[in-house]
């Protein structure tokens, strides 16, 4: 069984938060915002304008396009501030946006520049282990410190292709269903039609994709290592790993000074990380259910283990001359049979 959280998806991501007397801003809402107006005074940020968006989720049945939000701005070659010039806001909500981010670390920062101090920076982030990532690996600290020296805009090719090549059809009902697959889940497209998405990037197409991967683990450590750099200008408020029955998790930013000290924000990541908790209490780690191999290997050494057991009883050595009979017996008539 899976963590069980006490709370809900709006109040891990919106607890103590005074909508109604606060400014904020929405990146990547597309149909689904977490606040709308007149319930809260918020503005929404996309990659494209609403009837680019509408135009580009028209085949996908799972974005209402009729129910897409209007967009202020639209967040590509301009940095945020340029975007809302002269603008600071109380909070920055992102809801499964950070993994489509080709630079994490300069995504954050221009985030942090419109951002008052003390501001929050929301975020629901999915879990690979409940995602069609389950099979690709986690994203380093080289990989961040790479594609921040690249200023990557848009996805790269290499992320590209690591996307479209190693995802699977595999989902957040698949992982925690009661009888998991046994076998590995399927690809969804080939190499060679990966490689073509490739090119199409590097021949300056925006082709969306998760560009980063994460795990509770290794997001709690990346964001360790880059304040280590003094390339995070923000601390844990609070951090949630994804419950039972969802690939969520739940990150609660806050904007720091320049040049703060980042000792006290690394040591509360580090507490969560040795003591394998989050926020709430529940466990970064959650067991994956045990593949088909894992399964026969157990058998397998449950089986040596009665085996050897067997071998070192009473009843095993006082039986041992006629077993040896048998085998003698065995021996002759096979002979016998072959004579």
């Amino acid at each position: 069984m899976g963590p069980i959280s006490r709370y809900s998806r709006v109040e891990k991501l919106l607890g103590g938060l005074d909508v109604a007397n606060t400014r904020g801003l929405e990146i990547g809402a597309l149909a689904t915002p977490l606040l709308r107006p007149p319930d809260a005074n918020i503005r929404f940020v996309d990659h494209a304008d609403q009837a680019t968006l509408q135009a580009e989720y028209a085949d996908d049945p799972a974005v209402p396009t009729d129910q897409i939000v209007a967009v202020d701005a639209v967040w590509g070659e301009r940095t945020l501030a340029e975007c809302f010039p002269g603008e600071r806001f109380d909070y920055v909500i992102a809801c499964h946006v950070i993994e489509h981010v080709p630079n994490l670390i300069g995504w954050l920062a221009e985030i942090a520049a419109v951002l008052r101090p003390n501001g929050r920076l929301i975020l629901a982030v999915p879990d690979r282990r409940y995602t069609y990532d389950l099979l690709r690996r986690e994203t380093t600290l080289s990989d961040l410190i790479d594609h921040h020296f690249r200023a990557a805009r848009r996805p790269t090719p290499g992320q590209v292709f690591d996307c479209k090549a190693n995802v699977v059809a595999f989902d957040h009902t698949d992982a925690w269903s009661e009888t998991p697959a046994t076998r590995t889940p399927p690809h969804f497209v080939t190499r060679a039609y990966a490689l073509a998405k490739a090119r199409e990037s590097h021949d300056g197409a925006y082709i969306d994709c998760h560009c980063s991967v994460f795990t509770a683990r290794s997001l709690l450590e990346l964001l360790d290592g880059l304040l280590e750099l003094q390339m995070l200008p923000y601390r844990i408020d609070r951090f949630h790993v994804a419950p039972v029955g969802s690939n969520e998790m739940s990150l609660v930013l806050r904007r720091e000074p320049p040049g703060a000290d980042a000792s006290a924000a690394r040591a509360e990541i580090r507490r969560l990380l040795q003591q394998g908790r989050d926020t709430e209490g529940l466990a970064l780690d959650t067991p994956a259910p045990p593949s088909k191999h894992q399964e026969n290997d157990a058998q397998l050494a449950q089986l040596r283990h009665a085996l050897v057991e067997m071998q070192a009883s009473t009843s095993w050595r006082i039986t041992a001359p006629l077993r040896t009979l048998t085998k003698t017996l065995r021996t002759a008539l096979q002979k016998l049979r072959t004579d």
